[in-house]
């Protein structure tokens, strides 16, 4: 017997599109947030015409290199944080410092570099070591010699497979305008993402908005910023969030979750609803 997929909507934060939109946003971004000056930003909107991905001149070229020389200076998913290493894995160096972890470990060939105790990528280094450990395997039920070394991820560029879809926006379209609701959250501080190139795509629906660009508030304060649109689309800011805002914003994202999944969730056909029907009010509770 097969099951239908009860699909009544969708959650995305951050989220990569794919288009062209979200990689142009990066350099407005960064003027605005002051990693780059005026006169650099000036310079780009003249030269590049509003594309910064394919630069057709040298002019162009040569400013999008010294901005992404600048941006290489800040951690891109969250401007305010250390800019650390990725915890990816590593060729072999001497990352067995002590006899103990040798002796407690599945023998490990490719361990991630260490990164500073302050950086947020210090848990991912932490989850190596913690998933080849012996008794975390044993008490997950792996069998001996099935495995052979856990690794977290590899960098995007070492995928094995093959993007051939060149923008997510229609499929976006296509899902609201046949009545599944959607939130779309980002986190305000993410250069990967920027919430402008979001919320620029969004805008790109052409759905009218329902109720119009505020705050939303938690303990008091405000936690971000909000609008709705027709086709029950909700955009929503983490104030501060990183790329993956609940690395560094989890009471946040947890209550904007929250919030969105006790709305109504009614089978009837997607339509503009008024502002109680979308039970925005809660979006201010404390």
């Amino acid at each position: 017997m097969q099951y239908p997929l009860n699909l009544k909507g969708y959650i995305v934060g951050n989220p990569a599109t794919g288009d062209k939109i979200d990689e142009n946003s990066r350099i407005p971004f960064s003027h605005s947030f002051g990693i780059i000056s005026d006169q650099l930003y000036e310079a780009a909107v003249e030269n590049c015409k509003g594309d910064y991905v394919n630069p057709t001149n040298k002019l162009c070229s040569d400013v999008v290199q010294t901005i992404n020389d600048l941006k290489s200076e800040v951690d891109k998913e969250g401007i305010l944080d250390l800019v650390c290493p990725f915890a990816s894995p590593k060729p072999w160096r001497d990352a067995l410092r002590r006899k103990s972890l040798a002796e407690e470990h599945y023998p490990l060939s490719d361990p991630p570099d260490e990164p500073p105790f302050g950086c947020l990528a210090y848990r991912n280094y932490l989850s190596y070591f913690w998933a080849n450990d012996n008794t975390t395997r044993a008490s997950l039920g792996i069998k001996e010699g099935t495995v052979k070394e856990w690794i977290r991820c590899k960098l995007s560029g070492e995928l094995p497979y093959t993007s051939d879809l060149p923008s997510s926006i229609e499929y976006h379209l296509n899902l609201t305008t046949r009545g599944y609701r959607a939130l779309v959250y980002c986190g305000d501080h993410d250069l990967t993402v920027p919430f402008s190139g979001t919320q620029t795509w969004i805008r790109s629906l052409n759905f009218s908005i329902v109720d119009d660009w505020r705050a939303w508030h938690l303990d008091g304060q405000a936690a971000g910023f909000t609008i709705t649109y027709a086709n029950n689309l909700t955009f929503a800011t983490i104030k501060g969030g990183r790329h993956i805002a609940s690395e560094n914003r989890p009471k946040e994202c947890f209550a904007i979750v929250k919030r969105w999944l006790n709305m109504s969730l009614s089978d009837a056909p997607a339509r503009v609803a008024s502002r109680s029907e979308f039970g925005m009010e809660a979006w201010n509770e404390a």
